[in-house]
């Protein structure tokens, strides 16, 4: 158990969370937030090697929570896949760019399978 890779999910859609915990709990250990500032509270904790975030949440926004986690030396370097059911517009995608930890941008509309795919690649640093 020990050795398997951490995933956070940070997302304030609950039927999206038990779809990560059916995808991702056999392979990964996963832990689950569905705020960002409960969130950013599980990344300092947990530590997680990727994190799925979702944009639009009550409390803190998706951009505000890669910038909070990129400003702390101790959660800096954990990679980011931006999912969200909302489109994502030109200028949040420009302003999460400029973010060397968000490496995916996804729709939660994605199909399992790329999904999970996606998570792979990252975990396994196809995707820097």
């Amino acid at each position: 158990m020990a050795d398997k890779k951490k995933i956070l999910v940070v997302d304030d859609n609950e039927p999206f969370i038990e779809l990560a915990k059916e995808i991702f709990s056999q392979e990964f250990r996963l832990e689950t937030a569905l705020n960002g500032f409960e969130g950013l509270g599980k990344a300092l904790t947990f530590l997680p090697d990727l994190i799925l975030l979702d944009i639009n949440m009550p409390g803190i926004t998706g951009i505000d929570f890669v910038r909070k986690l990129s400003a702390n030396p101790q959660t800096a370097q954990i990679p980011v896949i931006v999912i969200t059911a909302s489109d994502y517009n030109s200028l949040t995608q420009s302003l999460l760019r400029q973010e060397h930890n968000v490496k995916v941008f996804m729709t939660k509309l994605s199909p399992v399978k790329v999904i999970s795919e996606k998570v792979l690649a990252v975990l396994n640093k196809d995707i820097l």
